[in-house]
């Protein structure tokens, strides 16, 4: 049975990511007024409205500074602007942000519908472009870039030091067009190099498919406005596919509207059974929990499948399951993002916005996971081809030749069928003849070096095996754990 899906006419999640992205797993909902804007809190615990006289005069006599002994003319609104950016960053949270009203449209337009870019979630942390996760079928997935690579630079300009949206507007670019990132891995001396293709990224959020076990596949790529309703009439359509066991899988989910993972969660969950405990700065917590439970009392044994990619509103669900539900979590510990944004849009008086951190969310069970993440109950580890990364393509790779791009080589050797002797980047002998039969095989000249269309063809096939769900072993893992559930559920 072929995955039933629908491509999300709004994708509700901070998409600045060249093209990419849905942004940093923030928790953003519609404008929260339960939060005093323009009040201060001063280090003794008070409150003062506005600055105090002393500060306007100090910022009055800056800008009168620079306009008088500045040695080009300044531009007013470009002082205002970084002022005020300067405030958001002293915060030294990566989820809070300033953008001017020029920046703020552009902003919003990317929240809403398709785009045009590589595909990859971003957020910004001490200065550096830091990919959150990859969305599914963009070109990021398919060249390799994963959860927490550092982009270096784009087309040879240097992404350090910028605003996320300066970076995003290197990054982002028309179809068809190429973007060549420098990338620093954790556990690699050496950054990447990877080229990849920008496209049309049209993010399908929900998808699912039921196997003749009756054991269900329900993928969320993303908690927008529309992803409960989408559930909703996916689990219906499992139902009368003769679900009995559900596998989730929130992999590569960076988040997205805490009102929608909420309504996620109640669909699967007994009424009354608490979901995600939310803490104010006062210390004050509230708790929501499933106001109308699953439909008809139906609930399933469930499993669910998270990475490092998996964060915040993903968390939340995946965290809200396991203790309000005992499902089973399976995969790579998530990502560890505990806190939730709101953007304030018109506070400021004119069209610019500010995205601030207003609280913690918690566990049902009180656990603040940020910066931990959630522990699978079963941990599994992908074949390691699935962690290769695109080839070259502005050099050929041959016999004798060195670096972490043959050792690359090596790995989507071994993934595609056609093994060497030694996976450490040196491209021996073994490793020509194995390059050799795969191009006989393919078609290819018997050149045993891999040039640009070598390289093609094997980022083709790897892929091809890549989406397999039989070469999957976190989905694999999570299968069987869903027919243990299910065998210990029906059992007398």
């Amino acid at each position: 049975m072929g995955f039933r899906g629908r491509t999300v006419a709004a994708l509700m999640a901070l998409t600045a990511v060249t093209a990419c992205v849905a942004t940093y797993a923030v928790l953003e909902f519609p404008r929260w007024n339960g939060i005093a804007t323009g009040t201060a809190v001063w280090g003794n615990g008070q409150t003062q409205e506005g600055l105090r006289q002393s500060e306007i005069d100090k910022l009055n006599k800056a800008v009168s500074l620079i306009e008088k002994r500045y040695l080009l003319p300044a531009d007013r609104n470009r002082l205002l602007d970084g002022a005020l950016q300067g405030m958001v960053e002293s915060l030294s949270d990566p989820y809070s942000i300033y953008k001017s009203a020029d920046e703020a449209d552009a902003y919003v337009d990317a929240l809403q519908g398709a785009f045009t870019g590589i595909g990859a979630e971003l957020r910004m942390e001490k200065g550096a472009v830091v990919v959150e996760a990859p969305i599914r079928g963009s070109p990021a997935e398919r060249a390799g870039l994963q959860s927490r690579d550092v982009l270096l630079s784009i087309n040879g300009e240097s992404l350090y030091g910028l605003s996320l949206s300066e970076a995003i507007a290197k990054i982002r670019g028309p179809k068809g067009t190429k973007a060549k990132l420098k990338v620093q891995r954790a556990g690699r001396a050496e950054p990447l190099d990877l080229e990849l293709v920008r496209d049309r990224i049209d993010p399908i959020a929900v998808g699912s498919e039921v196997g003749e076990d009756g054991i269900g596949h329900l993928f969320i790529n993303q908690f927008t406005s529309e992803t409960a309703s989408q559930v909703a009439e996916e689990l219906e359509a499992m139902k009368s596919q003769g679900l009995k066991a559900l596998v989730i899988d929130v992999r590569n989910n960076p988040g997205g509207y805490l009102q929608s993972v909420v309504e996620v969660a109640d669909q699967l969950l007994e009424k009354g059974k608490p979901i995600v405990q939310s803490e104010y700065r006062d210390g004050q917590r509230k708790v929501d929990v499933a106001e109308h439970g699953a439909k008809n009392g139906e609930r399933y044994p469930l499993v669910v499948l998270i990475n490092k990619g998996s964060a915040s509103a993903s968390e939340i669900l995946a965290g809200a399951l396991k203790q309000s539900a005992g499902a089973v979590l399976v995969g790579d510990t998530s990502y560890g993002k505990g806190t939730v944004q709101v953007h304030f849009n018109s506070e400021l008086g004119d069209d610019s916005l500010i995205k601030l951190t207003v609280y913690k969310w918690l566990l049902p069970d009180g656990t603040w996971i940020n910066e931990q993440g959630l522990k699978p109950d079963v941990p599994v580890a992908q074949p390691d081809y699935f962690l290769a990364w695109r080839l070259p393509r502005d050099r050929v790779l041959k016999l004798d030749s060195t670096g972490g791009d043959i050792g690359n080589l090596q790995t989507i050797l071994s993934g595609v069928g056609y093994p060497t002797d030694r996976t450490d980047g040196y491209y021996s002998e073994k490793t020509k003849l194995a390059v050799e039969r795969f191009q006989a095989d393919e078609s290819l000249p018997k050149t045993g070096e891999v040039d640009a269309t070598t390289a093609q063809r094997l980022e083709e096939k790897l892929y091809s095996i890549i989406q397999d769900k039989t070469n999957d072993a976190q989905w694999q893992t999570a299968l069987a754990e869903a027919r243990k559930l299910l065998e210990s559920s029906e059992s007398p």
